[in-house]
């Protein structure tokens, strides 16, 4: 009995590869989407451990929160603890540091880091692969560094961590208060010394906040933790209780309210160097604070 074979055309098989090829960019964005949406509730139990730790650290010490050896710098706060240091931020001969002191509540090294802040490469400050050491995806409110809790006010609205654009030794504190208004002050303000508050700076910097796209997860100085967009996320949230002076990219100051809110993470300042080695894209925010 003869049989008759027929194979597939061409357009019958340009048709199934076009096909395949529409499935494979529908489905495609929705599986990267899903893994960052993992990464994303990974994260946000991370922050809200390290808010826990906080909380709980204040409890045991007088309702003090974790310090950054503040006078390290002239009177300012040590902001970049773990430079240079062989395990990090956890090097037994680091100063005192906000991932150190919560350590204890914390106990897990990984719930610093944040899978989808990648790994920085660089000598001094750079993610270190050696056993035991620290490495941090996210930032603390300096504001809130050595504060008594029952001074701060609503705390449930008060940031204590943020998320960094990438991992490093370093266990970051921004913003940065900075120890002597007299000299600062002049310096910034072209000689005026009667402002009256002690200047922080780092407050809308542009590599942190916006870890997931325009926004990232936030942990707050009572415990909990939320995802907000980053424009969303006012001064008043880092504890500023004035109006801030603000420097934008062409070099103007302007006096904006504590309740204005951050800039889109897409901008990027011209740099700013301000205390300590400097970094990729420092902010160009100096504030009236606290």
């Amino acid at each position: 009995m003869n049989r008759k074979y027929s194979a597939f055309t061409l357009i019958e098989l340009l048709v199934v590869i076009a096909i395949i090829a529409i499935l494979a960019a529908i489905l495609f964005p929705v599986f990267a989407q899903a893994k960052l949406q993992a990464k994303k509730i990974a994260s946000l139990s991370n922050i809200k451990q390290h808010s826990l730790g906080t909380f709980m650290y204040a409890n045991d010490v007088d309702d003090m929160t974790p310090a950054s050896d503040e006078g390290a710098l002239n009177g300012a706060l040590y902001w970049f603890p773990g430079d240079g240091k062989a395990l990090g931020w956890h090097d037994p001969t680091e100063v005192q540091n906000w991932a150190q002191e919560i350590f204890p509540y914390v106990k897990s090294l990984p719930l610093y880091t944040c899978s989808a802040s990648p790994n920085i490469s660089n000598a001094v400050y750079g993610y270190l692969t050696t056993p035991g050491a620290g490495n941090a995806s996210y930032g603390y409110n300096g504001a809130l560094s050595r504060r008594n809790m029952t001074g701060i006010g609503n705390v449930s609205k008060v940031i204590a961590y943020q998320g960094t654009d990438g991992t490093t030794r370093d266990a970051y504190v921004q913003p940065t208060p900075w120890g002597s208004q007299d000299v600062w002050d002049g310096a910034f303000f072209g000689g005026d010394y009667t402002h009256g508050h002690p200047l922080c700076n780092g407050m809308d910097i542009n590599w942190m906040g916006a870890t997931f796209m325009k926004g990232d997860n936030y942990g707050f100085a009572d415990g909990h933790a939320k995802y907000m967009l980053r424009q969303a996320v006012q001064y008043v949230n880092f504890g500023i209780n004035s109006n801030v002076w603000r420097l934008d990219a062409n070099g103007s100051w302007a006096e904006v309210p504590n309740t204005t809110g951050m800039t889109d993470p897409a901008i990027k300042p011209e740099p700013l160097a301000v205390l300590g080695p400097v970094r990729p894209r420092i902010d160009s925010i100096i504030t009236v604070a606290l």
